[in-house]
Parts: C-alpha cells; sequence; structure tokens
C-alpha cells in the first residue's frame, strides 16, 4: 500500500475521483486516501450508485466528466 501512496504523490496534473455511495470502496476524503494526491483533486460522489458509477449513473458521469474536462 505505502507504493500505492507513492505513485499518487507523483501525480500532478488535475485528477478527478468519483465515487459511488452504495460502493464497498471507502469515501476517500474520510479513509485519508487524499492526502497522497499532490494535485488539484476533486471528488465526486454519486447517488444511486455502486463501485461503477458509470454503469449506474451514465448521465451524471459523462456530465460531470465533461465539465471537469472542460474546466
Amino acid at each position: 500500500i505505502e507504493e500505492t501512496w507513492k505513485m499518487f504523490g507523483r501525480i500532478t496534473c488535475p485528477t478527478l475521483l468519483v465515487r459511488g455511495l452504495e460502493s464497498w470502496a471507502s469515501d476517500p476524503i474520510a479513509d485519508g486516501r487524499t492526502k497522497n494526491f499532490n494535485c488539484d483533486l476533486s471528488v465526486e460522489a454519486f447517488a444511486d450508485a455502486g463501485h461503477w458509477v458509470h454503469h449506474d449513473q451514465l448521465d451524471r458521469f459523462v456530465e460531470t466528466t465533461r465539465k471537469f474536462l472542460a474546466d
């Protein structure tokens, strides 16, 4: 896991993390994972979505991703 944290720290481009609130994965802000990034980081949580947000909330996922990329 330490290697993963180091890898996150080497990311320098703006980064978008998406998560489904129904996912088995924990909240990256609450569990501290976001502290390992050394970049402009955005985190978006999607209601009524599991781990595969793009399958469960496709329209909102595409809209969020397009806005992130446009910025």
